[in-house]
C-alpha cells in the first residue's frame, strides 16, 4: 500500500490556487449510476452513503486526470486494471492491477495510464464530489467539478 501524506510543498501550492470557497461546497446532485464524461476517460459512481463514496474511473491510454488535490477529503484508489502512473508533488509511484493507495486531503496527485487503459475504483471520504481543486490540467479546465446534466443512468448490473 502506498502513502500519500500531505507536505508543506502540497499546503504552499494549495495557497497558491485562487478559488471560491462556495464551488468546493456539495451541490446535493445524486451521481449514482450517472456516466460522467472527462477529457481523459469518464467516471461512475457505483454507491455511496453520508460517509463515503466509490466511483469506478476509465482513463484512456495515454491519458491522465488533472495535478489536482481535495482539501477536505481523504481518498484511497484501488488499480483495478492497466498500468499507470500517480505523480505527487514530491515524486511518482508506478500502479497496477491489485495497487492500493491512500491519499491524504490537501496533497496533490494525478493519475496517468501509461499504455492501455487505467480502471480504478476510488473511495473518497466524505462524498462531496466538488471538493477538488486543480493545480495543472492538460484539458484547460477551470477549478471546481464538471457541471452534470442529467443524463442516462447506467444499469447497475
Amino acid at each position: 500500500m502506498i502513502v500519500i501524506k500531505c507536505t508543506e510543498a502540497d499546503r504552499q501550492a494549495l495557497a497558491s490556487v485562487k478559488i471560491d470557497p462556495l464551488q468546493l461546497e456539495d451541490d446535493g446532485i445524486d451521481y449514482d449510476n450517472i456516466r460522467v464524461k472527462k477529457p481523459w476517460g469518464h467516471e461512475i459512481q457505483r454507491y455511496h452513503n453520508d460517509r463515503i463514496a466509490c466511483w469506478w474511473l476509465h482513463i484512456h491510454s495515454g491519458q491522465q486526470t488533472s495535478m489536482h488535490c481535495h482539501p477536505g477529503k481523504t481518498t484511497m484508489i484501488f488499480v483495478v486494471g492497466g498500468v499507470g502512473t500517480l505523480h505527487t508533488l514530491s515524486g511518482s509511484h508506478e500502479l497496477g492491477a491489485g495497487e492500493m493507495v491512500v491519499i491524504e486531503k490537501g496533497a496533490f496527485h494525478q493519475s496517468a495510464a501509461n499504455h492501455n487503459p487505467l480502471i480504478l475504483y476510488e473511495i473518497e471520504s466524505p462524498p462531496v464530489k466538488r471538493d477538488l481543486v486543480r493545480l495543472h490540467d492538460s484539458y484547460n479546465r477551470g477549478q471546481g467539478y464538471e457541471r452534470v446534466q442529467p443524463a442516462r443512468k447506467v444499469p447497475t448490473a
